[in-house]
């Protein structure tokens, strides 16, 4: 059951000392939803520190500052309230989930994906809105303080990002509302469209490269595998291929994509996306992972790439039964 924002903001303003944690293999959604209210946390006096053991991808250290994230592990005894956001399971949190087992009494979760079991003492769980800093946006406007313009280019960043500029499935009138009330409020959209659209560096277009070159096609399903000895081969990270799905589903008739890609332990981060009217979400969620009906996400342990591939592709046909 949903908490409303008042509530929350009431149990925000009562807590002193507060722990923010947000998704591993954080997106600018996750830091544009928490970065914001560390900001804003901050300026009301409170003690708060944002937690991720992830560090910022080059794309994002264009737009976010490294400096505020805490590695470190959480000491419950340090804080009297624990704010998630943008994360819709407890394995999501990583080595932070204990938190949220342990100290469910003083715990809020603040999350848009539709399928989740993170649950806290307080919860705003709402799938309309179509990324996680719509709804900090929401909660700062509640608790009545004053926006500042880099405050308002950090969630206008998330906003952005999760709508992929604004024409992602997921992309509604409200996401345009707020993306119009944030550039008001002089959030720098000119940097934000620079640094998040029109950046790139030579290892990145090596990838692309890469990906041009061997994207396989199936029926309306585009993929790309890529394993971590091609990664290091390329000298570069698996966030090189962040954008490998969403480049496959433009490809025209095709109405879904997905890539693996594969870390030094064989963990394969999977990326989903569809048409509008094709539904991802559940494949994603058939292999543990989840997200939205238009872009998804998964992580699977499997030594044999080619048995995944095969995998995903029946899943697929199984979902159009």
């Amino acid at each position: 059951m949903n908490n409303s924002l008042k509530q929350i903001a009431k149990e925000i303003k009562k807590a002193n000392r507060i722990a923010l944690f947000t998704h591993i293999d954080p997106d600018f959604d996750a830091f544009g939803s928490s970065m914001p209210l560390y900001y804003t946390l901050k300026k009301l006096n409170k003690h708060v520190v944002l937690f991720s053991k992830y560090h910022l991808t080059h794309q994002e250290e264009l737009l976010l500052d490294p400096s505020i994230i805490c590695s470190e592990d959480c000491r419950e005894e340090d804080f009297d309230l624990f704010i998630s956001t943008d994360t819709p399971a407890l394995r999501r949190l990583g080595e932070y989930s204990k938190i949220f087992e342990n100290t469910n009494n003083k715990t809020i979760v603040i999350d848009h994906h539709n399928n989740y079991d993170l649950r806290g003492k307080l919860n705003f769980i709402e799938p309309s809105y179509s990324s996680c800093s719509e709804i900090i946006f929401e909660l700062l406007k509640i608790m009545k303080v004053k926006i500042e313009p880099f405050v308002a280019t950090l969630l206008y960043a998330g906003l952005s990002s999760d709508t992929n500029s604004f024409v992602n499935g997921n992309t509604n009138l409200s996401s345009f509302k707020c993306g119009f009330e944030l550039s008001k409020l002089n959030a720098d959209v000119k940097t934000v469209n620079q640094k998040l659209y029109r950046t790139k560096t030579l290892v990145g277009i090596e990838f692309k490269k890469y990906l041009y070159e061997n994207y396989k096609i199936k029926k309306d399903i585009a993929y790309c595998v890529i394993d971590y000895k091609t990664i290091k081969a390329l000298n570069g990270e698996k966030d090189n291929c962040s954008g490998f799905s969403t480049d496959l589903i433009s490809i025209e008739n095709i109405n879904y994509s997905f890539s693996i890609t594969e870390d030094e332990t064989g963990l394969c981060d999977i990326s989903f996306r569809s048409k509008q009217g094709y539904n991802v979400n559940t494949i994603a969620t058939a292999l543990g992972g989840g997200g939205h009906v238009c872009a998804s996400g998964a992580k699977v342990k499997e030594k044999n790439i080619s048995t995944l591939v095969k995998k995903i592709l029946s899943l697929i046909e199984k979902n159009r039964e």
